[in-house]
């Protein structure tokens, strides 16, 4: 599954893109996804719009990858609930204007490793609850800064 709403992706696996004909922003994204080895690629971006993103993803399957951008202008919103096992998952937030925030639930057998990453010039907020049952536990990884 791919999915550019102000379109760049550049990467985890670009098959091209990028435009930026500076759309206002506004994007919503709300999807429920249900199965096993998926891929989903994703990207919200603006310049020049103060309205931000919002993205919600309930996820249930298997050693699915999630690989998902919001930057630019305007506040970033993330609401993430994986209920499986050993599922890869990359976030950001990125840029200026709003405030940065992701609410994640993880709940599996076997881990998923998330990483997420906010960056910009405002405030970086998250809540992450992890429920795993691997006897070397779960791998989550969070930075936060400018």
């Amino acid at each position: 599954v791919r999915l550019a709403q102000g379109a760049a992706w550049d990467n985890s696996t670009s098959s091209t893109y990028t435009y930026d004909g500076i759309e206002g922003g506004g994007h919503y994204i709300e999807m429920d996804l249900y199965g096993n080895d998926n891929r989903l690629q994703g990207h919200q971006t603006n310049q020049g719009g103060t309205t931000g993103h919002d993205f919600n993803l309930h996820l249930a399957g298997n050693d699915n990858d999630i690989w998902f951008r919001q930057q630019h202008d305007g506040g970033k919103d993330i609401d993430l609930t994986i209920y499986n096992s050993d599922n890869q998952v990359s976030l950001r937030q990125k840029g200026n204007g709003g405030n940065h925030d992701a609410t994640i639930t993880l709940d599996g057998i076997y881990g998923t490793t998330l990483n997420l990453l906010q960056q910009g010039t405002t405030t970086q907020t998250y809540s992450l609850s992890v429920d795993c049952y691997t006897v070397g536990g779960c791998s989550a990884s969070v930075t936060q800064g400018q």
